[in-house]
């Protein structure tokens, strides 16, 4: 049999002395249970040094008597605005109901520890459409940057107009010292700033090859070769001849053998 008083005892142990026991504000350490006639539950948490109350009589109620603690009793109404007395039950969450989707998209060969703030990885946000590529134009293919790949690492056609810069600014050094300086500066400013607002670009960088009867809708592919714009696909369809029809968003579309190998790009901006 159960002997109701030390049960009362061992819980108010629990709660004087455990991880979470209530702590005088004015820094006298954890609060005593005492006696108290005055208290519904017949006990009180005080502080032995000021005598500051702080537990809440229904925290000792539900403590002592948990047999006939009532979890579920409905919100109060209050008076200053009673519309807030409608609540919406919370349904419970089940197992089938806790996957979720990842919040970033990365490329597959980067970790989240390659990211660097610099790096412009989008993030989903439910309900917003991911936003366009920069270079995205009317008819619905993306004007790219950089005519230059080394394996992985793309060669930024910035750099190209900073070299012409620097050769121009070489061959007229006899005029001023300062041009093999200011001229690759100034080339590649200008090429910034075309790429940025005159004939807004996105920089690509080529990261697959895939056959042309293989590829999907959204894959952003290069339209012509290993260079160039890219479009992103929106159907592919079989056609004679072995060969397939590629629509891309906007309304290009291009006839291919089914065999050939296209470029997938990661768009960066």
């Amino acid at each position: 049999m159960v002997n109701e008083a030390t049960d009362r005892t061992s819980a108010l142990r629990v709660l004087e002395n455990g991880p979470y026991a209530p702590q005088c504000p004015n820094g006298h350490g954890p609060l005593t249970t005492t006696a108290d006639h005055d208290a519904p539950t017949g006990v009180a948490m005080i502080c032995p040094t000021c005598g500051h109350r702080g537990a809440q009589a229904a925290m000792l109620r539900t403590l002592l008597n948990p047999g006939h603690a009532n979890f579920d009793q409905p919100l109060a109404v209050p008076t200053d605005n009673p519309s807030l007395a409608a609540t919406i039950e919370i349904p419970p969450v089940r197992p089938d109901n806790t996957a979720r989707e990842p919040l970033g998209k990365i490329t597959p060969e980067s970790t989240r520890d390659d990211l660097s703030d610099t790096d412009e990885t989008y993030f989903d946000f439910p309900g917003e459409p991911a936003p366009p590529p920069r270079g995205q134009q009317l008819d619905g293919t993306v004007r790219t940057t950089g005519w230059l790949q080394l394996g992985r690492w793309p060669i930024s056609s910035g750099l190209w107009a900073a070299l012409a810069g620097a050769a121009l600014g070489l061959a007229l050094i006899d005029l001023n010292t300062w041009l093999p300086l200011i001229l690759p500066a100034a080339a590649y400013a200008a090429w910034f700033g075309t790429v940025r607002w005159l004939r807004p670009a996105s920089s690509a960088t080529n990261i697959n090859r895939v056959r042309a009867d293989e590829l999907h809708p959204g894959d952003p592919v290069r339209i012509y070769g290993p260079i160039g714009p890219v479009g992103i696909v929106d159907q592919v369809t079989p056609a004679s001849y072995r060969q397939v029809l590629i629509r891309f968003t906007g309304g290009t579309q291009r006839f291919l053998p089914a065999d050939t190998r296209c470029h997938v790009v990661y768009l960066r901006s």
